[in-house]
């Protein structure tokens, strides 16, 4: 159940609008393709899948040859990925019998831009096979031709108030992004909701596994079509403070957050690309019950920070809050965010390797931020948010990433957190809020932490951030990039101020 007392199955059912998934029983809208349109042929076999995987196939870690498809079988499956230069010419690439998560590795396709594939499955004890639809995803861009790439922040697909307009929201989102057929979409953080506290819901492991994996079952669709990366947001649970929490020490989030997300999620490897990641041979304390031994993913590599090149540009995504404040409180001033020795070093080391011409430090939000409160109404609370952006470029450790991108030439710092879209810029670098699919909540409009961070929602033309709901669409060619912000929806409340239709570029500006 909820906050307001009343869950989101019983709901949408009493809401009659959206059938609900078999698997986690929420309203499971991805049974239409990206036009709108009901779905043909293959998705009639989707509720056979149901019954045979727990969450459906994603592709992850794309690479120059290939990509890493992954699904969660539900009880012990036979599968067989098959991959091809086009649709009617695909051979088996492997095959497997398993009941635990599947993942299989395309890597053939070093001369071709675009990779065809498709997974069967059957019982163990069956000899009907149940195929997934036919899709497609682009290899790794060559220097020197443009590429595209969705930046899609804080859906917040768990939150109870979003109900149906924020879940048909989400869902508009995810078909203008398989519109307009990116070669990848970068998450900005706070998808899965490990950590969520305005419900009943006792914490727990399985809590975190529901979430995750109603999440993924959601966001099928996508996943599947565009190859995706995950940056991780404090709602994700995996943060340094909360290692362990309550009373007695007994919640767990972070070693909760992190064995379920990479049960159902797969970022990049420390092996997957030249520029590496985290790999600092971390394990959890079997004598800890904060950390909880090494069982189920939770230990090195975390797949919390990475970097990879494409096209002629290089990402680096960072992790703001596991290193922070690791079995203590929430920050209390900004100067406590902190991204570690470790991952500091990391991320200097990588920046100045890389001679991309474009460079994209990518994070849930800044490393450090303003001294108010979530709401942006109070100052010096006990809780240090990390709101804001540019205003911030010079508070706490993001001082030093600062003077890391200026000193290697990193133009650009993405995020998400504020749920708005904001382009702000310090010391000749680009601070970009990447807005939110969902709604915006516009309490916070008008209050003082937020007026000081982003200004006045009416001022100036374009205004100082945008409310309308959508995501941002990135181009990225050897001599220019082009940021546009796409209204995909509206917002339940209205909270919109500008004037623009659905589907419209509510925002454009590029770097030469």
């Amino acid at each position: 159940m909820d906050g307001e007392g009343t869950s989101r199955r019983s709901f949408m059912v009493q809401a009659g609008t959206v059938a609900l998934c078999a698997v986690c029983g929420l309203p499971h809208l991805s049974c239409k393709e990206a036009d709108g349109t009901k779905a043909k042929g293959p998705v009639k076999s989707r509720k056979k899948l149901l019954k045979l995987l727990d969450v459906g196939e994603g592709v992850f870690r794309p690479t120059s040859s290939g990509a890493t498809i992954h699904w969660v079988p539900n009880g012990e499956i036979e599968s067989e990925l098959w991959a091809g230069n086009s649709s009617s010419d695909m051979n088996i690439v492997n095959s497997t019998v398993s009941s635990e998560p599947i993942e299989m590795t395309i890597s053939e396709f070093a001369d071709t831009r675009e990779v065809f594939w498709k997974v069967r499955h059957r019982r163990v004890d069956e000899d009907r096979w149940t195929s997934s639809a036919t899709r497609s995803f682009k290899t790794r861009c060559p220097a020197g031709e443009s590429f595209q790439v969705a930046l899609f922040a804080d859906s917040h697909f768990y939150s109870p108030k979003n109900r149906t307009e924020g879940l048909r929201n989400i869902q508009e989102c995810m078909n203008a992004v398989r519109r307009s057929r990116p070669d990848f979409c970068v998450f900005l953080g706070d998808e899965a909701g490990v950590q969520f506290v305005n419900e009943s819901k006792t914490p727990s492991q399985a809590l975190a596994r529901e979430r995750w994996q109603a999440w993924r079952d959601f966001m099928a669709p996508m996943l599947a079509d565009v190859p995706s990366f995950l940056v991780l947001g404090n709602h994700e649970g995996e943060a340094g403070y909360y290692r362990d929490q309550g009373r007695t020490g007994s919640v767990f989030l972070q070693r909760w957050g992190t064995i379920e997300r990479k049960r159902h999620y797969l970022n990049p490897l420390s092996t997957t690309y030249a520029e590496g990641g985290e790999n600092q041979n971390w394990k959890g304390n079997d004598k800890s019950g904060a950390t909880g031994g090494a069982d189920e993913g939770n230990c090195s590599p975390l797949q919390n920070y990475f970097a990879w090149t494409w096209g002629d540009a290089l990402f680096v995504v960072l992790d703001v809050h596991r290193y922070t404040n690791p079995g203590k409180s929430t920050p209390t001033v900004p100067e406590e965010w902190t991204l570690g020795r470790a991952q500091l070093r990391w991320l200097e080391q990588v920046l100045k390797k890389s001679d991309a011409r474009w460079k994209f430090v990518v994070a849930h939000h800044v490393v450090g931020g303003s001294k108010w409160d979530a709401n942006c109404k109070d100052a010096d609370t006990g809780y240090a948010y990390g709101r804001g952006g540019a205003q911030y470029a010079r508070v706490g450790e993001q001082a030093k990433i600062t003077s890391l991108m200026k000193q290697y030439g990193s133009q650009f710092f993405l995020y998400g957190h504020d749920h708005i879209f904001a382009h702000q810029q310090a010391e000749g670098i680009h601070f970009v809020c990447c807005g939110r699919p969902t709604r915006v909540p516009n309490r916070w409009i008008g209050q003082p932490g937020f007026v000081e961070a982003y200004g006045d929602h009416r001022a100036r033309d374009p205004h100082d951030f945008i409310m309308d709901v959508g995501y941002t669409r990135l181009t990225v060619g050897p001599d220019k990039v082009v940021f546009e912000y796409i209204k995909t929806g509206m917002d339940p409340k209205g909270a919109e101020n500008i004037k623009a239709n659905v589907g419209d570029v509510v925002h454009r500006f590029e770097v030469t």
